[in-house]
């Protein structure tokens, strides 16, 4: 081995070892980031006091700047590395965060800090900074990260992330219960102290060096790329069905962790254990659905994963105040199903996306389902704060919409019956693609994909070529 080899495979071992270190340390301020998640949502409504619908636009704000990523991005790209992007945007998050911690008394105290327009801009800049961070990263981490081992490396990384998300949310929920009585500050701490592990996470980085030449990636024609994805009808259908099942999915799903503490009384400490087993058995059955899709097809893995997801749902109906045990069944079985149907949704996002026109599929496809699932929650936030004001039998009315919303989203499946499954990728990675399934993932239930690296076995010839 030469010595310029030696000194690249010194440099990824170094480099590999930096970004298991920095993921670790930023799991706990991703998983806040992430919306609809049950602490935000305990922090919204619960301890700062605001309104159901003003909530249900925060918890919207990411699917807007996925949307709005798709034209800053390639302004950024003319002018900036992806490394440089990732890492200025990661400190504009930070400094949103610090915002955010700093405010919250003064936030909960009311006057003019309590104002939507001033708490919802925060959240915003905050949204469309680590927007770009998803993207920017995934790019990023191609210069450094050969094909070659990258599946091991991933798989490995995925799972100390997934412990990582446990015990954060362990010691959160616990240092939450433990200052009850002021939840303000209880927050405040979990808060600065998830920036502060972040910011030593973005140091990290900034070590991290890329080991071979970066490729100037230049589109071909945009009009020639969306010729091609107007013919494909599979991939047309499937991003019908992608934006229909977020719009149906995001328009109660981020409100039944606020059900959960305002209906069924329950408090964060128990609803941080609903997510910690769905996280834990949707973990472990991950390579069942692998082999799901290779033996079945996605799409029957898709219809019966969605299935078993939301008509698990239906269990909500035996849940009441007194009653909550039931909760951890239906979270169990969704940690299951739910890990299956984003597994086989980004494995059909694989199949269908044209190799010729990967750069505008993706980017039509993120459009599409970011519109969809932005405007949900806010519909659902109004939604939310009308009924609440209008019944008085509160579990009456959780039950009768848990009832429509499982109904609605498990009935958006009869639009997978005409896709055709092609027998094989075409494509190694379109994770930008998927984003927002990854972050609808959290707030139903499996928040260890918020950070899952998906990836295909290379075949016998990329091994060779690597």
């Amino acid at each position: 081995m030469s010595v310029e080899s030696e000194r690249a495979e010194s440099k990824l071992r170094v480099n590999m070892r930096l970004s298991v270190v920095e993921g670790l340390l930023a799991m706990p301020l991703v998983f806040f980031a992430m919306p609809g998640n049950f602490l935000l949502a305990s922090m919204a409504t619960g301890a700062i006091g605001l309104k159901e619908s003003v909530y249900g636009v925060i918890a919207s704000l990411p699917a807007w700047a996925n949307v709005f990523q798709l034209f800053a991005l390639p302004w950024l790209t003319r002018r900036l590395s992806q490394k440089a992007i990732c890492l200025i945007f990661s400190w504009i998050h930070l400094c949103c965060w610090v915002a955010v911690g700093y405010a919250l008394p003064r936030i909960a105290a009311g006057g003019d800090w309590h104002s939507p327009v001033l708490i919802v801009s925060l959240f915003a800049l905050g949204a469309l900074a680590f927007a770009l961070v998803n993207v920017s990263w995934t790019s990023w981490v191609q210069e450094w990260l050969p094909t070659k081992g990258r599946g091991r490396y991933l798989g490995r990384r995925n799972r100390l992330l997934q412990i990582s998300t446990v015990a954060f949310l362990v010691s959160a929920s616990w240092f939450l219960g433990y200052w009850k009585e002021n939840a303000i500050f209880g927050f405040q701490m979990i808060i600065f102290a998830s920036v502060a592990m972040r910011a030593v996470s973005i140091v990290l980085q900034l070590r991290i060096l890329p080991t071979k030449r970066i490729v100037d990636e230049r589109s071909a024609k945009l009009s020639a790329q969306f010729a091609v994805i107007l013919k494909n009808r599979a991939l047309l259908r499937f991003v019908g069905f992608g934006a229909t099942f977020g719009f149906a999915a995001n328009v109660m799903g981020p409100f039944f962790p606020v059900f959960y503490y305002k209906v069924l009384g329950m408090s964060v400490e128990e609803v941080a254990r609903l997510a910690m087993l769905a996280t834990t058995t949707g973990a472990l059955m991950m390579p069942f659905w692998g082999r799901v899709c290779d033996k079945y097809g996605c799409r029957i893995s898709l219809m019966v994963s969605l299935t078993v997801w939301m008509g698990a749902g239906y269990l909500h109906q035996f849940a009441t105040p007194s009653g909550v045990g039931i909760l951890y069944l239906i979270w169990g079985i969704g940690g299951i199903a739910g890990s299956g149907f984003l597994f086989s949704s980004f494995s059909m996002i694989l199949k269908l996306i044209p190799a010729e026109a990967k750069t505008a599929a993706i980017s039509f496809n993120l459009a599409a389902s970011s519109l969809s699932a932005a405007v949900a929650p806010i519909l659902g936030g109004l939604l939310f704060s009308w009924v609440e004001s209008r019944f008085e039998d509160q579990v009456g009315v959780f039950h009768v919409m848990s009832l429509v919303h499982h109904t609605v989203v498990i009935s958006t499946g009869v639009l997978l019956l005409g896709i055709a499954e092609p027998k094989a990728a075409t494509l190694t990675q379109a994770i930008g693609a998927m984003r927002p399934l990854r972050q609808l993932g959290t707030l139903m239930g499996v928040s260890f994909l918020a950070n899952y690296s998906f990836f295909r076995k290379p075949t016998e010839e990329e091994k060779e070529e690597a």
